[in-house]
């Protein structure tokens, strides 16, 4: 998971490589569904993975791994819970 400051980084490389994604296919006329993607935000992934050392992750799912998103870890289980807001831990069920 990525705080605040790893999460900035790894966005900006994000907005980079979309706008590059962009300007790929205007200039190759390339539909997006043969578009090689992955290659294209290969920046995003090896910049998580030198952040935490993980790989194989996905750029899409690199998006998802930011800890401001979840909540508190569950006093029951210790999964996270699913929002900041949870009142209830999907994970075992317990009450927040």
């Amino acid at each position: 998971m990525l705080d605040e400051e790893e999460y900035n980084r790894v966005h900006e490389i994000f907005i980079d490589c979309t706008k590059r994604t962009k300007v790929y296919r205007e200039t190759t006329g390339s539909p997006l569904d043969k578009t090689t993607l992955c290659n294209l935000f290969k920046p995003v992934v090896e910049e998580y993975e030198k952040i935490t050392g993980f790989k194989g992750f996905h750029h899409n799912v690199v998006m998802h791994h930011r800890v401001s998103i979840y909540g508190h870890p569950c006093k029951n289980c210790g999964k996270p819970l699913r929002t900041p807001r949870a009142k209830m831990c999907t994970a075992c069920g317990a009450k927040v």
